[in-house]
């Protein structure tokens, strides 16, 4: 929260259509199998091993392994929770509320807000659900946790949390400590990554949105929803999409998902993320060795130009439309990118 920064409600600093759009909003995302299954797992102690493994490989000893399903009643809780719950309890930040109030309803900048809102919100009932701590099993991550172990192993580090992602686990900065941590774990689960977005120059602004996934088969630069998955989502979130239609969420990032951002530079030079307390970053760029795809698509693109240059040289036909389709994706680069310094010399 910013300096001199108050809380504040949604029911007393909205306007009737700005609220209302929230809480629709926020009710059709609660009621999405993700969302439902998310907090079932916090409610239960544990996520169930799909979940784990979305996230980590297989650390010895792990409770979450052998946990494959909810523990009987668990969803049934959960439903009731739900519905019990009083919207009016989440509170904000006064700035978030004024800057939305601000927009226009159906523009991006009252998409980009609303998505703020949405994801503190998610965040908040994570934390609030996990410090219930109706479950034992927290108290058997915890024995598996502080077991004493050898430090030299690759998977010797044990999160605070049995729902952890990797970035953020800054847990002593925290307003909420460990339980925040499971809040952040819970929007990587529902959105597709936490939830950050571009700053801008004043810290202030609300530029654009990108996902910030841990999910061991995913990207682990940040990346923004395409134009399909933006629309997808603005159609869900006010309504016009039916809720037995396709979900839009999780967000998962394929190939198309383009303006890639290292997860150091994103936050330690370019103003990308929520608030500046989620993460704990060396004050110097962690070196990387190895370049993916995966996490940066620009890669393959360079590949396509290359072999195309040799099968010229060679002279063997070569597919001039995917040659313009790669170079055109290679203006879709970041500062950050691997492949930003080959396009753009100095």
């Amino acid at each position: 929260m910013a300096g001199g920064d108050t809380i504040a409600s949604p029911q007393t600093d909205l306007d009737e259509d700005h609220r209302n759009s929230f809480i629709k909003a926020l009710l059709r995302i609660l009621h999405t199998e993700v969302a439902e299954l998310t907090y079932a797992e916090i409610l239960d102690g544990l996520p169930t091993s799909a979940s784990y493994f979305d996230f980590f490989y297989k650390q010895e000893g792990h409770p979450a392994i052998n946990h494959t399903e909810l523990c009987p009643g668990v969803l049934n809780r959960t439903y009731q929770l739900r519905d019990q719950f009083d919207l009016t309890t989440l509170h904000f930040p006064s700035s978030l509320l004024s800057s939305f109030q601000a927009t226009q309803l159906g523009t991006r900048g009252f998409l980009l807000r609303l998505l703020e809102l949405l994801a503190v919100s998610c965040h908040q009932i994570a934390v609030y659900i996990f410090q219930r701590g109706e479950s034992r099993h927290h108290e058997e991550y915890e024995r598996w946790r502080d077991e004493p172990r050898e430090r030299n192993q690759w998977d010797w580090y044990r999160g605070p949390s049995a729902f952890c992602h990797r970035s953020y686990l800054a847990s002593e900065q925290y307003p909420n400590g460990v339980a925040d941590v499971v809040g952040y774990w819970a929007e990587a689960r529902i959105f597709g990554g936490v939830v950050v977005f571009d700053r801008g120059e004043t810290d202030t602004e609300c530029r654009e949105v990108y996902l910030h996934s841990s999910r061991i088969r995913g990207p682990q630069t940040l990346y923004p929803p395409t134009s399909i998955q933006s629309d997808n989502l603005m159609r869900f979130l006010l309504g016009e999409a039916e809720l037995g239609d396709a979900t839009p969420l999780p967000i998962l990032a394929s190939a198309d998902n383009r303006w890639r951002w290292d997860a150091w530079d994103a936050f330690s030079r370019f103003h990308i993320y929520r608030d500046r307390y989620e993460r704990r970053v060396s004050p110097t760029k962690p070196r990387k060795d190895c370049r993916s795809a995966t996490d940066w698509p620009e890669i393959t693109d360079q590949y396509i130009l290359l072999n195309a240059m040799y099968d010229r040289q060679e002279g063997k036909p070569v597919d001039e439309k995917e040659v313009v389709a790669a170079e055109e994706r290679l203006r879709q680069i970041t500062p950050s990118s691997p492949a930003w310094l080959d396009n753009n010399p100095e």
